[in-house]
C-alpha cells in the first residue's frame, strides 16, 4: 500500500479497524489519539461502545501503528487499508453515514462494512448507488480475508458487468 500511496502524493494512508477484534487479539483497547486514531462511534450514546466499534487510523507518520495493524490483519479479518485525499475527520463523517441500516421491519441494525468479511461480499449487499456512495471518497481500498487480498475498487466490475448483461436482455 505504501508504494501505491506514492502514486497519490496528495493522499494519506488510513486503516479502518474493528475495535473488538483489536481488543481480543492484543488484549488491550485501541487508545484514542487525536488526528491519528479516532472511533467512528464518537457521540452519545454510541460512544459507550466506541472501544468495540470501527476505528479509523491515519498512518502516514505512524510506522508502529502500521506494523501492529499488519499483524492484526494477518491474524484475523479486521483491517482494511484506504488511500484517500480526505482528512481523517472527513472520512469519519463519511463512513458514519453507513453504520446504521433500517431493516424492513423498521428496526435499526449496525452495518459492519468495516469487517473485511463483509467487504468481500459487498457487491451482494449494496446496490450500485450505495456502493458508489461508500467508496467515492477513496482512491484505493483493500482488505485481507481468507488468505487473499480483495479490492473495493475492483468490486465496481460486478456492477459494470451486471449492467452489460442486463442491457443484452
Amino acid at each position: 500500500m505504501m508504494r501505491t500511496l506514492m502514486s497519490y502524493p496528495d493522499c494519506s494512508l488510513f486503516a479502518l479497524v474493528d475495535g473488538l477484534q483489536y481488543e481480543r487479539h492484543f488484549g488491550d483497547e485501541i487508545q484514542h489519539e487525536p488526528g491519528v486514531a479516532e472511533p467512528l462511534l464518537n457521540s452519545w450514546p454510541d460512544s459507550r461502545l466506541a472501544f468495540a466499534g470501527p476505528w479509523l487510523f491515519r498512518l502516514n507518520n505512524s510506522v508502529s501503528h502500521r506494523d501492529k495493524l499488519k499483524q492484526l490483519a494477518v491474524a484475523v479479518p479486521s483491517v482494511s487499508w484506504i488511500i484517500s485525499s480526505e482528512s481523517l475527520e472527513s472520512l469519519i463523517d463519511h463512513f458514519k453515514f453507513f453504520l446504521n441500516l433500517q431493516l424492513p421491519d423498521r428496526r435499526c441494525a449496525l452495518f459492519r462494512f468495516y469487517d473485511p468479511r463483509v467487504l468481500a461480499e459487498i457487491e451482494f449487499l449494496l446496490d450500485e448507488t450505495h456502493y458508489e456512495q461508500l467508496v467515492n471518497r477513496t482512491k484505493e481500498w483493500v482488505f485481507w480475508v481468507g488468505g487473499e487480498i480483495g479490492s473495493m475498487k475492483d468490486k465496481a466490475n460486478y456492477y459494470t458487468g451486471r449492467q452489460l448483461e442486463d442491457s443484452e436482455n
